[in-house]
């Protein structure tokens, strides 16, 4: 059998890592303080593995980037089909047709004999921790926590093997005095794409099927279409969906041209249909739903000039148009409604009239249940609707296999039921998900058997996919292999696991940055549905299955320290090509993260590549925003402050912030803009400008100068708040002029928060706003704790202590402030932010096992999401900052044309182009080799640096007109 077991001492395993499983493993299986032995050119090296630190570690050069597999995708596209893609369990996945939106679920887990037991849904805290990850997923291990914490525990984790299965390792652990019986148990589902994001909900679909040498034309197949009345959404369509499209079931192709399309006058569709043949009497066949009785008259012109009326029944159904005689080649025909009421149009066929009756639209129904095989120790299964079959294989005998419902499995394998059982499978209610009462999973388990006392057992499986005899054939393969043929394939693939890179100041650290590190990686969800397409998509946790602009755009910024491949695919997510429909890829708070997020990539790279890629695209992205692009109305009133509620509740991703909630409360959405989108605007827009240049493209420099100069007067002229020291929300009255700062009835501002200090992260304060400003964000009596900077004054009369965003502390919102305090030249702030928040993260982190949504000032600390990713990603960047060598950090201002690390990173070639204040000194980071004494010149000239521990060098920096060289060397 494929197992291996082993008695151990009590004492011989630390708490926080996994036992060594032989004398060949036992360098992954150090207690915690001798993780990593932090040596300065060692160091550098270790960091290869599994990451990409391009252009920072010894003789490297910016990395060359095929952008011509980003372009047409919003796929990740480098990513494996076999994956922890699953939106329901923990374990591993396999997509066997990408644009299918089909995915096959295999979880396998212990259970114990005599519980409390938690399925391991990844929709609520079930004793499941992502622990490790290789940045392609090729490799990922989870911990199972039977018996909190580490007395009892299964490391599962999934490997890469040569045919492209994936082998299976489990590790049970046993750490008390007494035998634990558990069973192993296996799910597996073939899951079909959903109705919509955040629902469990299938979607049914409808084939067409064509006479012959007919043609069929997807409503949404559209040369053009547009709303009589403009919407805010005609170019920037929520998920990145096509204008008017709504996904409806029944429908061929899952979508329809919706929207109330159709209701109002002069609602207008353009095909352009490419006939391969002539028509001698042609017949086009709508197919369209509308409510019962409603009539919806359209004035048809192009190739063909009638009118056409629909009548509804309250189901899908077809309607023809006679148009007769049809030439081979283009053909235009245009819809116009006379208005009255919405339709839904899913297509029209092209055809012979004396063929209509065999065009027909036939239901396509899942089908769930697989015909199953038993080969030794496992089973094969078939499902209708795939080709491949898929199979596995235990290193232990299965006790049987039976089909259950969704809403039994807990009551059938748990033995902690409760109220809420069926949460644990497809998340909390209150989050919009929904059961799906045709789910169907098929359970196979082993008998129970006994892990010993102090003791670990070892069992391996294989999971594989293929025609019929090859799935066999693997399983054999896999039955007459050895424990120790196993055992290597699965150490070879652990190799490519992410490991922080740490100076001995960051060693405390390396746990919670290895956890942060596997979350991040392994936060992946399939289907997600965007632009007519399925993609793999990193959530910032399975709850949120789906596209979230800003959230994407910190995991962007995690995965940089990570990956830059991985990095700049789901940059690549978010943006669209110029000139598209959507200006780029929108869901939630329209926090354009992604600037920032190119400007980090362009800043580790340098790769000219990527810049002319990626810059048209971000230019779209900021004139929408700006309000000079296609449907955007940000810009609408007199002052030319930017608002963003049009397209979204939220202007900073902060739910409950105070006066959003009133503004929306009180319905002052038409009246009344926020301080962080015009802020904002005018950051990216100085990083665009830096971007241009770099380019030669000097023509876009008066557009940026414009964005940067207008909105900072209007944000001094109207927002600032002398008395409160913030910036306030502003009021307009009914023509859209400024009319004041929107206060409480008391007279307070209503800003005094993270909101009413963006000003200082756009660069545009002035000497006495920016003390003011600094005085509030690390002064304890307003918006500094123990933990780090909270979102509301502490002072201010609408604080709430254990509010979700009205009193707790994020990171995302600290990483611009961290970033600023570089541009200001104050890296003792910077210091003070990135220091105090990995304290909290590491605290947190590894009590828990988690990583935490957001932090509380009273115990328990952490708070919100258990295995969130976004927000939480400045932790790997404050982490890579202070203590891995080779990295140069620096802030918004800067622009780095050139860098490069060598001799073990004790020498730094740096050159730095710096705009903001004339004269004002910057900061920038750079973390070298540990062992070792430094001068820091700029061009042959010393400049002021300080040491914040041993190999952390802060330097203070002039700025110039020119691009300075920076020169780190041994002293």
């Amino acid at each position: 059998m494929h197992k291996l077991c082993e008695r151990m001492k009590p004492s011989q395993f630390s708490k926080t890592q996994p036992p060594p499983m032989s004398s060949r493993t036992s360098t992954f299986s150090l207690p915690r303080r001798d993780f990593l032995k932090l040596a300065g050119a060692g160091a550098a090296a270790m960091a290869l593995p599994g990451s990409t630190f391009a252009g920072l570690f010894e003789n490297s050069t910016a990395p060359g980037f095929d952008t011509k597999a980003l372009a047409g995708t919003h796929d990740l596209s480098s990513l494996p089909f076999w994956g922890p893609y699953s939106k329901k369990h923990f374990g591993i996945s396999h997509i066997p047709d990408l644009q299918r939106g089909l995915c096959f679920d295999w979880s396998l887990f212990p259970l114990l004999t005599k519980g409390p037991n938690k399925l391991p849904g990844v929709m609520d805290p079930s004793g499941v921790h992502p622990w490790e990850a290789a940045s392609d997923v090729e490799y990922y291990s989870l911990r199972l926590e039977l018996i909190w914490k580490d007395q009892f525990y299964c490391d599962l984790s999934f490997s890469k093997s040569p045919d492209d299965s994936r082998l299976v390792r489990l590790e049970l652990v046993n750490q008390t005095a007494d035998p634990q019986e558990v069973t192993l148990n296996c799910l597996t589902q073939l899951v079909f794409p959903p109705i919509k994001e955040l629902t469990a909900e299938p979607i049914r679909l409808c084939n067409v099927e064509l006479p012959a040498d007919a043609v069929w034309i997807h409503a949404l197949d559209y040369d053009d279409l547009q709303f009589a009345k403009s919407r805010a959404t005609d170019n920037l369509g929520t998920d990145g969906k096509w204008r008017g499209e709504e996904r409806r079931h029944n429908s061929v192709g899952g979508s329809v041209v919706a929207e109330n399309f159709g209701k109002d006058a002069g609602d207008t569709l353009v095909y352009r249909v490419n006939l391969k043949k002539d028509f001698a009497d042609a017949v086009l066949t709508w197919r369209f739903h509308a409510d019962k009785d409603t009539t919806v008259v359209f004035q048809m012109t192009g190739t063909v000039k009638q009118e056409i009326t629909f009548t509804g029944n309250g189901k899908f159904k077809t309607m023809t148009v006679p148009v007769g005689k049809l030439t081979a080649g283009e053909h235009e025909f245009r819809f116009a409604s006379l208005g009255g009421a919405p339709i839904a149009l899913n297509g029209f066929a092209v055809t012979e009239s004396a063929q209509t009756g065999e065009l027909r639209f036939v239901e396509a129904p899942w089908h769930p249940i697989p015909e199953i095989e038993t080969p030794a120790n496992g089973l094969v299964l078939k499902y209708q609707d795939v080709s491949d079959y898929y199979g596995f294989a235990l290193g232990m005998p299965l006790a049987g296999n039976r089909t259950l419902k969704w809403h039994d499995l807990d009551a059938t394998l748990a033995t902690e039921p409760g109220p809420n059982t069926k949460a644990r499978i497809f998340g909390d209610a209150k989050r919009g998900r929904t059961g799906d009462p045709d789910s169907l999973f098929v359970h196979a388990s082993t008998k129970p058997f006994t892990v010993a006392p102090n003791s670990r057992q070892v069992i391996y499986g294989l999971v594989a996919k293929g025609i019929q005899s090859e799935v066999h054939h693997k399983l054999d393969d896999f039955n007459a292999s050895t424990p120790q043929q196993s055992e290597a394939l699965y150490l070879s693939a652990r190799q490519n696991a992410f490991r922080p890179v740490s100076t001995p100041a960051g060693k405390t650290d390396v746990l919670s940055q290895q956890l942060m590190a596997a979350v991040t990686l392994t936060n992946l969800v399939y289907p997600v549905y965007t632009q007519r397409k399925y993609i793999r998509h990193y959530s910032p946790g399975r709850s949120w299955d789906c596209l979230y602009t800003w959230d994407a755009g910190f995991i962007g910024l995690g995965l940089l320290e990570l990956d830059v491949r991985q990095a700049m695919e789901i940059l690549n997510t978010y943006l669209t090509a110029p000139g598209a429909q959507s200006a780029f890829i929108h869901h939630g708070s329209p926090v354009p993260v992604q600037l920032y997020q190119f400007h980090e990539l362009w800043n580790r790279t340098q790769s000219r590549e990527l810049l002319a890629y990626f810059y048209p695209r971000l230019q779209q992205y900021h004139r929408f925003l700006m309000g000079r692009l296609g449907s955007s109305t940000t810009r609408r009133r007199q002052d030319g402050l930017i608002c963003t509620w049009d397209y979204f509740y939220n202007s900073g991703g902060w739910d409950d912030y105070a006066p959003q909630k009133y503004v929306h409360a009180k319905k002052l959405e038409s009246t009344v803009t926020p301080v962080i989108n015009s802020a904002q605007a005018i950051r990216c827009a100085k990083m665009l400008r830096l971007a241009t240049a770099a380019l030669g493209n000097t023509e876009d420099f008066a557009e940026y100068e414009g964005d940067i100069s207008s909105l900072s007067a209007a944000l001094q002229k109207y927002s600032w708040d002398e008395a409160s020291g913030y910036f306030g929300y502003v009021t307009h009255d009914a023509q859209g002029a400024p009319a004041g700062i929107l206060r409480t009835d008391d007279g307070v501002n209503f800003n005094m928060g993270l909101d009413g200090i963006y000003p200082l992260i756009a660069g545009i304060c002035t000497p006495a706003q920016e003390d003011k400003i600094l005085e509030r964000l690390f002064s304890t009596k307003h918006l500094w704790m123990d933990i780090g900077i909270t979102t509301v004054d502490q002072s201010a009369p609408y604080f709430i202590p254990d509010g979700y965003w009205n009193g707790s502390v994020w990171l995302a919102h600290q990483w611009f402030v961290w970033k600023t305090m570089l541009d200001l030249g104050r890296a003792d702030l910077a210091a003070k932010i990135a220091q105090t928040g990995l304290k909290v993260w590491q605290q947190v982190t590894d009590d828990t096992y988690d990583c935490m949504e957001h932090f509380t000032p009273k115990p328990p600390i952490g708070a919100g999401w258990h295995q969130f990713s976004s927000l939480s990603s400045p932790a790997l960047s404050w982490f890579a900052a202070l203590y891995t060598p080779g990295r140069l950090t620096c802030g918004f201002d800067v622009w780095i044309e050139k860098c490069n690390f060598s001799n073990g990173n004790r020498r730094l070639s740096a050159k730095l182009k710096s705009t903001g204040e004339p004269g004002r000194p910057f900061s920038v980071l750079t973390c070298m080799d540990p062992d070792g004494h430094y001068q820091v010149p700029l061009e042959r000239q010393s400049v002021e640096f300080s040491v914040l521990h041993e190999s952390l060098l802060q330097i203070q920096l002039p700025r110039e007109s020119a691009a300075g060289e920076l020169q780190i060397s041994p002293a």
